[in-house]
Order: structure tokens, then C-alpha cells, then sequence
């Protein structure tokens, strides 16, 4: 079914609705610019996946918290900088930080390290509401979705894109599609059949850009209203997915968004941030309702009709909305049709967020982890 599109320029521009809100957020490089310049050149790729093809530096980021109040911001401190962060969360004084190919959980006496070989590009974090006890992360760099125990740091589950019906990818360079496989008899299997395959035997040393990655999940979380599953964000497959961690079955809950991010339960149904697509898409299979950013002023006149919504979070029932494009946090609530603007630092590559007031105990461990 085609999507509902609704222009949220039109919304009636409002700095009261939405109070006050305390972000802490993952900026994942100080040089927005750099960021750019590389998503501008990667649209040239022949497969059409968009992302590096080469393995690039690290770049520095940081953990930055702020206060949105009033249409303007306030309170804003950059705590620390360190290698790309990207996922964050926070639940039961805890709060969970990816740095990288590393997870930091930060308590009000300490900070825990969880790392494993094949953590590479994590994206998000997420503790389940449920047990208390485990952890989620997504292992973008190498397609897969990891479970801990927060009291061990063991591992309770893990799911491989390539082992689950997401097998192949695109060479950037050629369009031509090859396999990926992490296992030895899969990769002479392919090679037996005159297939190409990336063969990954040493995920510490070995990399896997962007475009050359199969589903390139960037975010898991649980499903709410059942722990066993997760809900992931397939950015180059465009759809949302649930996952059963029972079976390993996937079933597609969203599906034509471009480029996505942050999928998650919204409602009766799902909301996912079509980020190449500059929409918000809410809804289901059948009945989607897209809210439409192009139309909104503020972006950089070379950017042209490029769209980047980095990813959606919900406060209170309005919906707030990274837009990198814009350099601005974009608040809206779709039944009173209000909206603010409210632009941030245009070097700062946003990368997720969380409503949260960390206690001084855990701002001094956040400061730490760039000491």
C-alpha cells in the first residue's frame, strides 16, 4: 500500500507544546562536514548502497548533554571525546555507551567494559525493560545482533545476518553481487559453485565498509510487548524487522523507507526514520503514514533536495527528530500538527539520543572514558 504523506511544514510552528527535554546524545564526529562530503560521494557507488567502500580513520566524537526548552537550547556540555560513539541508553541507573567496536555500561560506583571480536561499527544499545539483566548491540560492521548478561558479560545470543537470509551483498565499484560468510566450509562451498565470496576469518583485522555489507543492521531493540523479540533496522534493505530470538525467523514490519534508521514499536504498529527518504514513517505493512521533511527550511543550498534524518525518538507523545541536513532537532506531535525547529551545533554528527538526567556519579564515569 502506498504511504499517507503528510507535509509537516504545514504544522503550526509552537515552542510550549513539548516542556522541557534533557538529551544526553552520541556525536559520533565533530566534522559534519567530512560526513557529507563522503555520503555525497558514495551515491556515485554502482551497487546504489550508499557508504564507504574503503576502511576510512576513526574519528573522534564525543558524549554531549543539553536541555531543549522553549525553542532554544540550553545546559549544553560536551562530557568527553571519544572514538565514534554511537549507541546510547539508559535504564535502572545504568547507562550504556558504544564506543566503536566497545560497550561501556556505566553505574553510579563503576563502569563495565563487554567486548567481543566481532563488535565492529556498533550502532546502538539497548537494556531490556523486562529482565533488567541483559543487553542488546548491533554489530553493524559485520551484520549481527549480540546479546549479554549484564551481571557475567556473558553472551546469551547472537544473530548473523548471513547465516539468517541476508547472505550476499554488492561491490560498490561493479554492482556485481558476492557472499559473505564468517564460516570456512560456506566460503569453499562458494568457491566450489564459481561464487564470489568475502570470507571474514579474522573479524579483528579484517574490515567490511559500508557498501560491501549485506543488511548493515543499525539498530536492535526489544519489542516492548515481547522480550523475545527484537525489532531491527535493516538500512540496506529499507524495512524494519522483528526477529524472533526463539527461532531466528524475520518477519518485515515496514518496509520502502530509504536508507533507515531507528526502528521501534509506535502505537498498534511501528515508527522507523527514512533517512534518505526525509520522511518519518509510522505505521504498518498495509497502513503507513509518512511525515515529510523536504519541504522544511534550513538546509544548505549544495545539498540541494538530499535528505539525512539521522533517527526519531518519542517524548511524550510528539515524536523529535535528528535532522543532519538541517543541523537542527525537529519536533513534532502528529495529532495537534505543532512543530519547532530547534537548530544545534553545526559540526556536531548526531548520531542517537535518549531522554535522560544522568546523576553527577555518572557524568564523572562519562568523563572518565576519555581520560
Amino acid at each position: 500500500m502506498n504511504t499517507k504523506k503528510i507535509d509537516i511544514s504545514k504544522f503550526r510552528r509552537d515552542s510550549s507544546f513539548y516542556g522541557e527535554i534533557h538529551l544526553l546524545l552520541t556525536v559520533k564526529s565533530f566534522d559534519l562536514e567530512a560526513i557529507r562530503k563522503r555520503y555525497i560521494k558514495s551515491r556515485q557507488n554502482v551497487s546504489s548502497r550508499v557508504g564507504s567502500v574503503e576502511r576510512r580513520k576513526i574519528s573522534i566524537g564525543g558524549i554531549v548533554k543539553l536541555t531543549i526548552h522553549k525553542g532554544v537550547l540550553s545546559q549544553d556540555e560536551i562530557l568527553t571525546k571519544i572514538p565514534e560513539p554511537r549507541g546510547i541508553d539508559s535504564f535502572n541507573d545504568l547507562i550504556a555507551i558504544s564506543s566503536e567496536n566497545m560497550v561501556f555500561i556505566i553505574s553510579g560506583t563503576d563502569i563495565k567494559e563487554i567486548s567481543n571480536p566481532w563488535f565492529s561499527y556498533i550502532h546502538t544499545v539497548n537494556f531490556n525493560r523486562k529482565s533488567k539483566e541483559r543487553i542488546l548491540i548491533s554489530s553493524s560492521g559485520y551484520d549481527a545482533i549480540f546479546e549479554y548478561d549484564l551481571n557475567t558479560k556473558n553472551k546469551t545470543y547472537e544473530w548473523f545476518a548471513w547465516e539468517n537470509g541476508f547472505s550476499h551483498g554488492y561491490d560498490p565499484q561493479t554492482g556485481n553481487k558476492f557472499y559473505l560468510t564468517r564460516k570456512e566450509e560456506d566460503y569453499l562451498r562458494y568457491k566450489e559453485l564459481g561464487e564470489e565470496c568475502i570470507f571474514i576469518a579474522d573479524p579483528v583485522n579484517q574490515i567490511l565498509p559500508t557498501a560491501k555489507r549485506s543488511a548493515f543492521i543499525n539498530s536492535v531493540v526489544y519489542d516492548l510487548e515481547n522480550h523475545k523479540d527484537i525489532i531491527a533496522t535493516f538500512f540496506h534493505i529499507g524495512a524494519v524487522f522483528s526477529i524472533s530470538k526463539t527461532s531466528n525467523k524475520t518477519t518485515k514490519r515496514l518496509d520502502g523507507l530509504k536508507s533507515p534508521h531507528g526502528g521501534r514499536k509506535y502505537g498498534n504498529g511501528y515508527l522507523g526514520t527514512s533517512t534518505s527518504g526525509g520522511m518519518v514513517v509510522t505505521g504498518t505493512l498495509d497502513r503507513k503514514v509518512g511525515y515529510f521533511f523536504n519541504s522544511l527550511p534550513g538546509k544548505p543550498e549544495y545539498l540541494g533536495d538530499l535528505e539525512w534524518l539521522q533517527n526519531s525518538i518519542v517524548v511524550n507523545n510528539n515524536i523529535v527528530t535528528i535532522d543532519s541536513n538541517r543541523n537542527s532537532f525537529v519536533i513534532f506531535n502528529p495529532e495537534k500538527k505543532y512543530i519547532d525547529i530547534i537548530p544545534f551545533n553545526t559540526n556536531w554528527a548526531i548520531q542517537d539520543f535518549i531522554v535522560s538526567v544522568p546523576k553527577s556519579s555518572h557524568l564523572s564515569f562519562i568523563r572518565e572514558l576519555g581520560a
